[in-house]
Formats: C-alpha cells, structure tokens, sequence
C-alpha cells in the first residue's frame, strides 16, 4: 500500500485540488443563492416567500447525481433538439463538465444553504429590526447593516459543514467525466486492477481534507467569535 500511494499520489492530489476548485465555485454560487433566496422566505411579500420556498422543496427533493444528469446531459441537448437559437447559445456552454457540475452543485446546495441563513436570521431576537425599523432604518437598511451581519455569524458553522458536503459530493462529478479525486481512483483502479488499494487511498484523501477543513473553519470560527465579542 504504502508503494502504490507513493507512485500515484501525485494524481490523487491533483484530483483532489479539482475538487476543491469545484467545491469552491459550488459554495461560492450556493451561498448567493441562498442568501437571496433566505431574504425571499422571511420577506414581507407573501408572494416572494412562497418562490423560496417552491425553490427549497424542489431542489431538497431531486438527488445531486440526478439534478448533474438533467444540466449536463438533459438541458443542451434539449435546446438543441427544439431548434431554439437562444436556448442554445444559453444552455450550450452545460456541454463544458466543471460549468455544468458546478451549476448542478450551487442549485442543489443552495437549497440547504437557503434554510441556514433562514433559520440564522430567524434565530435573532425579533428586537433588533424593531430597534433598527425605530431609529428610521428601512427594512432593507435594518437587514444589511445590522440583522445579516449577525446572522452570518450564526450560520458560519453550518455553513463550514455545508462546504464538506459539497466536497464529498464532488466525487459525483466522475461520471460525467470531471478527473476529480474520485474519478482519479477510478482511472488508478482501471489501469492497475488493485481496486482495494486505488479506492482506499481516495478515502484517505478525502478524510485527511475534511480533518483540515474542519480545523481550518474551527479557527476562523473562533476569531469570527473573538471579534464579535469585542463589537
């Protein structure tokens, strides 16, 4: 074991530095989403909060690989199938792998992380819009400066947890393709037959980042803490 890690490791870590690129890119879109998404399901507009939620019960409920399977396969080859000039040109770019995993990735993701940063802004004392809302702050204004910034704080966690989702959930990305850590056991497996040895190291890769990333983001959670504090 110790030599079959020694000549391919350099091709797992390089498919594990793919899949944190993704993962990256994945959290980054998730986190958009949801953060809009989270303002839609506690607006005052019954309208809006009835889109978010439509948003979060539909994409909670198809499973990643299905959801990757429907924008990479299903959407270009749709607009292609229809004729549609300006479906192709928009949905054509799905054909590249990483776009389309990531897109996939953000969507799905991006659910979950709608009902952290709900339930973090939901989690404030209703006091502090009202204290916000009293001094002349608009809903908008009272959101921006006082309510998101605390409710980040309380979500930072969740958050963290959410992007190690994703980094496992990358390893989906092999079967479209993506040459992601999971793919490259695959490829080892293939070329060597030591299935055993190929997919074991790729757990040790992945348990070795998910220790890191939760060491990391216990760090800056603990900073994130100190400065609140301090505020």
């Amino acid at each position: 074991m110790v030599e079959f890690a020694a000549t391919y490791s350099s091709l797992y870590l390089k498919g594990l530095m793919i899949g944190l690129g993704l993962t990256v890119a994945a959290m980054a879109g998730a986190f958009l989403i949801g953060l809009f998404v989270a303002l839609a399901r506690v607006s005052q507009r019954r309208w809006l909060r009835m889109l978010g939620g439509a948003y979060v019960a539909l994409f909670r409920g198809i499973p990643p690989l299905v959801l990757l399977y429907l924008v990479y396969f299903g959407l270009p080859a749709w607009a292609a199938q229809i004729g549609n000039s300006f479906l192709i040109t928009l949905l054509g770019p799905l054909d590249n792998r990483l776009l389309a995993a990531t897109l996939a990735f953000s969507i799905n993701a991006g659910a979950y992380t709608t009902e952290i940063i709900r339930a973090s802004i939901q989690a404030l004392p209703a006091d502090q819009m009202e204290a916000a809302r009293s001094v002349g702050m608009t809903y908008g204004l009272a959101m921006r400066r006082i309510v998101l910034p605390q409710s980040l704080r309380i979500a930072f966690p969740p958050l963290c947890n959410e992007f190690i989702v994703i980094l496992k959930g990358t390893s989906l990305a092999s079967v479209i393709g993506v040459t992601e850590l999971m793919r490259s056991a695959q490829m080892t497996a293939a070329a060597t037959f030591l299935n055993l040895q190929a997919y074991m190291l790729a757990a040790v890769f992945y348990v070795a980042a998910v220790i890191l990333l939760q060491a990391l983001s216990s760090l800056i959670e603990v900073k994130i803490l100190d400065g609140g504090a301090r505020s």
